[in-house]
This record gives C-alpha cells, sequence and structure tokens, in this order.
C-alpha cells in the first residue's frame, strides 16, 4: 500500500515539527514516541495486536481497499453507526496521543468521521468534514480549522494531558488547547476511537493507519486476595458470552447457563445460549444437555413452581416502531429488521415440574420501561414471601428507579411496589440485589448510574418487603451486586469494579447490611481490559463454611468476553463480630 510508506515518513519527522509549531511547551515530549498501539490498515481492526473492538449498527458497511479501511454510514436511522475502541490505560498527569491517518470523503454530522482520546476523566475528539476538521470542547463549543480534508490523507494528532488538549496535521501544530480538555469522559471511559459514531451522520472515509501511546509508568495494581483461584469456565474467539446463572444442586454439583451471543449487545441475544455444569465444586466445568435444575427460590412446599418478572426486552418488526413510540415506550434497534420495546410483567406457576406453566399478566401503572435483573434480585424469605426487584420508569419519571413484586401467598397473587427512588430524579437506580438478614430484615443493593451516581446504593424493609428505607451510599464504588448470607452471619456482596484497575470485587457486612467494610475491599479479578467494562454480573455461594465461589462473565485485552469464576476464603471474623 503507497499510503503506509507515508505513514511511516511523516511518523519520523511529527515530533520535530511539533516541537517548531510555536506551542510554549512542546507535548507530547520531543523525539519518536513509543507507541502502544499500532493499526496499519491492512487487515480489521480485530485482527490487530492489542485488538481492537467493533461497534457495528446497521445500514453501515466497510471493506479493505489498497489504501487502507473504507467505512460507510449511509443512513441517519437510530443505530446507524460504525467505530472502533481500544483501550490505552491513559493517566491524565502523564498524557497520551493518538494519530490517524485519514482521508475524507463525506460527513455531514458530528462525530461521524473522526478521531476520539478519553483518559478516564476528560475527552475529545476531531470531527473531520469536508472543507475542515472541528475540535469537541465544553459546552458543545467547536473550534474549526479550515482546511482540505477530502483530496489526499492527511495525518491528524491528538494529543491530551491533565486539562489541555492539542491537535495537529501533517506536523503543524494546529489547536493549542491548553485549558480546554475539561469535558467528563463518559462512564468513565478510557480510550480511543475511531470511524462513524454518529446515527445523525452520512459519512464516509478511509483510514490508512491509527496508533496510539499512554505515556508514564501505571500505578500498581491493588493486591488481589491471597489465594484466589480463577477457573474458565467457557471462552471462544467471536463469541459474546455474558450473563452467566449459578446454581448450586448439592455440595458437589453447581450449575451455569449463560448467552453465547453473536454481537457484543445486551439486547440481541442472536447466538442463543449455552448450559455448563461442574460436578467437583466448581473446580472443572463441562458443557450439559440434561434438564437444567431450579432455583431454590421458586420451590413451594407443595412442589409447585412460581415467580414473577418483567418481560424485558420484546422483540417485534421494526415496521412497529412508532407505534410503540406513540404509547412513549422505550425502543430500541436490535438489528436490521427487528426493533425492542420495554412493557410489561407477568407470574407464572407450575405443577409438573415445569415442564409446563400458567401465567398471567400483572397489573401495573403506565409506564416507559420495565426490566428484570438476574436470580440476584429474588428472594424467597423465611416466612415463605417471595419477592422479585425490578426497575423501570413510570410515565412521570425523569430517571429509572426500582420496584418490587411481592407475593405473601407462595405466587398466587402479586403485588408492585415501590422501592427506592432519587428524590432529585437526577441519578438512575436500576438492577438490585435482595437477602434477608439473620434478623429477617431484607437488604437491597442498588446499582446507581454514573457520572451522577456509580456507588451501590442501600436500602432496607423491616417488613418482608412492603416498604423501603430511602436508599444510601454504602462506599462500595462498582455495580451490579449480588448479596449472599454467610454461614457465620455475616453478608457478602460481590460486585463488578468498572474504573480502574477494572475487574471484580467483594465486601462485608457484620451488621445484617446496614453498614459495609469499604475500608477493606477484596479484590478477586483486577486483570480487566481497561475499558472493558462489559464485565461483571457476579453471582457468589459458600461451597462449605468461609469457602466461596464466584462467577461471571470478563473481558481482558484479547477482547473475548467470556465466563470465569473465581475460588476464594473468606477473612477471618473480628473478634467484635
Amino acid at each position: 500500500m503507497k499510503y503506509k510508506a507515508v505513514w511511516t515518513m511523516v511518523a519520523a519527522v511529527l515530533a520535530t515539527c511539533a516541537g517548531a509549531a510555536g506551542a510554549g511547551e512542546a507535548w507530547p515530549p520531543a523525539g519518536e514516541v513509543a507507541w502502544d498501539g499500532i493499526y496499519t490498515g491492512n487487515g480489521t481492526p480485530m485482527e490487530a495486536v492489542p485488538s481492537w473492538r467493533e461497534h457495528l449498527g446497521n445500514q453501515t458497511e466497510y471493506r479493505l481497499e489498497d489504501e487502507g479501511l473504507r467505512i460507510i454510514d449511509g443512513s441517519t436511522e437510530t443505530g446507524t453507526l460504525h467505530f472502533y475502541t481500544s483501550s490505552w490505560r491513559a493517566r491524565p498527569a502523564d498524557g497520551a496521543v493518538v494519530e490517524g491517518r485519514i482521508k475524507l470523503v463525506n460527513n455531514t454530522s458530528r462525530s461521524g468521521a473522526f478521531l476520539h482520546a478519553s483518559d478516564g476523566l476528560h475527552e475529545t475528539s476531531i470531527t473531520l468534514y469536508p472543507g475542515h476538521l472541528s475540535i469537541h470542547l465544553e459546552g458543545d463549543e467547536e473550534v474549526r480549522h479550515e482546511m482540505d480534508t477530502t483530496s489526499d490523507f492527511h495525518t491528524y494528532r491528538l494529543a491530551i494531558r491533565e486539562n489541555d488538549v492539542h491537535v495537529w496535521v501533517d506536523g503543524t501544530l494546529v489547536f493549542d488547547g491548553t485549558g480546554k480538555f475539561t469535558v467528563p469522559a463518559h462512564s468513565g471511559r478510557n480510550c480511543v476511537m475511531f470511524g462513524s459514531c454518529s446515527s445523525l451522520a452520512v459519512s464516509e472515509a478511509v483510514y490508512a493507519g491509527v496508533r496510539y501511546a499512554a505515556f508514564g509508568e501505571a500505578p500498581p495494581l491493588p493486591p488481589r486476595h491471597a489465594g484466589a483461584l480463577d477457573v474458565l469456565i467457557y471462552k471462544k474467539p467471536g463469541t459474546y458470552a455474558c450473563f452467566p446463572s449459578l446454581v448450586q444442586i448439592d455440595d458437589d454439583t453447581f450449575f451455569t447457563a449463560f448467552g453465547t451471543r453473536t454481537r457484543r449487545s445486551h439486547i440481541d441475544n442472536t447466538g442463543g445460549s449455552a448450559r455448563y455444569i461442574s460436578r467437583d465444586r466448581g473446580a472443572t466445568w463441562q458443557p450439559y444437555d440434561g434438564e437444567s435444575p431450579v432455583a431454590a427460590f421458586m420451590k413451594n412446599e407443595d412442589g409447585s413452581l412460581v415467580d414473577a418478572r418483567a418481560y424485558g426486552w420484546r422483540e417485534v418488526p421494526s415496521e412497529q416502531r412508532a407505534q410503540f413510540e406513540e404509547q412513549g415506550l422505550t425502543v430500541r434497534d436490535v438489528r436490521p429488521g427487528v426493533i425492542a420495546y420495554l412493557q410489561g410483567a407477568y407470574a407464572r406457576r407450575s405443577d409438573d415440574g415445569g415442564k409446563t406453566w400458567q401465567k398471567q399478566e400483572l397489573q401495573l401503572p403506565a409506564h416507559r420501561s420495565l426490566m428484570t435483573y438476574n436470580t440476584s434480585s429474588y428472594a424467597r424469605l423465611s416466612d415463605g414471601t417471595l419477592l422479585h426487584a425490578v426497575y423501570g420508569e413510570l410515565m412521570e419519571d425523569t430517571a429509572t428507579r426500582t420496584f418490587v413484586l411481592r407475593s405473601a401467598d407462595h405466587g398466587a397473587t402479586w403485588w408492585f411496589l415501590p422501592l427506592a427512588a432519587d428524590p432529585a430524579g437526577q441519578v438512575s437506580f436500576n438492577e438490585t440485589a435482595l437477602c434477608e438478614n439473620d434478623r429477617g430484615e431484607v437488604v437491597a443493593m442498588i446499582r446507581s448510574e454514573p457520572p451522577e451516581g456509580g456507588y451501590l446504593r442501600l436500602s432496607i424493609s423491616s417488613d418482608r418487603g412492603i416498604t423501603w428505607s430511602q436508599p444510601v451510599e454504602t462506599g462500595l464504588w462498582g455495580y451490579p451486586a449480588n448479596l449472599i448470607l454467610l454461614h457465620d452471619g455475616r453478608m457478602l456482596c460481590t460486585y463488578g469494579y468498572r474504573q480502574e484497575p477494572m475487574g471484580i470485587r467483594a465486601a462485608l457486612s457484620s451488621d445484617g447490611g446496614h453498614t459495609w467494610d469499604a475500608d477493606h475491599l477484596i479484590v478477586l479479578r483486577n486483570d480487566a481490559a481497561p475499558f472493558g467494562s462489559d464485565l461483571g454480573y457476579p453471582l457468589s455461594v459458600e461451597k462449605s463454611p468461609g469457602e466461596i465461589f464466584t462467577i461471571y462473565y470478563f473481558t481482558q485485552d484479547d477482547d473475548i468476553t467470556h465466563i470465569a469464576g473465581t475460588h476464594w476464603t473468606l477473612p477471618p471474623a473480628k473478634p467484635s463480630e
């Protein structure tokens, strides 16, 4: 490829040119950059080392040509975008730089053909338009640089450090943004991106290469819990394995089922699922084709099975979009020709061990959305009361909040009750774990969304799920959670940790879940990809007194989301406990 040779030549002089461009302080420092990741445009970004994550929407295409990777976004419908993301562990105080050698064909909107940088605290991007480039700053401010972006390739360099951002084109400084790098990073992301990241844009551009480097030494990782032993349960390139369940059948036998999706999507379950079993207390796992075991919370004393849940995402042909949007419901694209909406909940009962089910729709107030979480959100209390935490938005809500489906008659009737909401309507509450403590209280551990949230919130019911205390922060940053009551009376919370160093963490409570020891967190995993925030949803069981197995899904630098688990031992209870 002729443009690959030009890339090498330009790279050799970039640092020198940047220093001579008139900036008060040359940034990045003069001299050749030691690149952490290099994509050359002669293959797909997923084949590069390190690999990139593909975000592929509808009505887009790409193709490899002699000049590089051509990305075409031909629609302004929702969900039409095609871009790539790579983690880079940028540290604000040390700075980072990303370069792209790009030729624009056309672009009509912000982020339609772009180069992006974020460092976990702040972010910005360059958007290319015919006749100029635009740098995006705080408060929707845009700074333009007039230039010919379409007749040839140009090398665009975007450098960030603390609150400063600088942009070069072919070695010439075109924007000195000292003090201008202040837009908060969305969900704390720490990554580089390129391609088309806007549904509103119609765009086409060719990428001959993108490369990046983060400077400085990474801070030391917090030590993992002593003796923690990881086990790989399922991992397959090209498969997005996610959302495992966990059922302990007997002392030695564990069962899990999980999604094996062909797309990295929480909505589109194309690809189906898999079931695995362990007959040695979670040490080794094998595919399983027998009958799936029933979770204990579903079993009544008379042998009947009951539960209640929100429908979650309900797929319909895309031609029905207007019908559901007119009702005020939440609607999302799933794949070409298919959308999904959120509405409704139901209860079901089986009197033949799950072979057949009787189903009833639950009467609910008008709502825009309603979702179910995993088995962490179910609880069968000591007196037989059944609870299931769900979340969503009533029509009058400005943020998601949590509710509980409650039955006090073994699943014959169900009540839809409020659980927790932010009084100001600013912080979204959603996936909620439930657990009864040894006092008969029900503890709810609630996910709250960053940037306003991020800390797990706590609410407690003293009347078996009818009313709940005002939610308070626990001091535990991360989400979502799982709660179990331990043999010694302590309560264990395991949860995903989605900021550096990303992984799986745990915390203990010695007072029935009222307070949590945030000063002595247990680090089960600290080796996830830095922007592999797609991880977690842990479920834990106490295999024997003091011995825990925790299952979860996980994404590392190879970008293969997989199912794994960790065997570990509880720290001893303090004498006062």
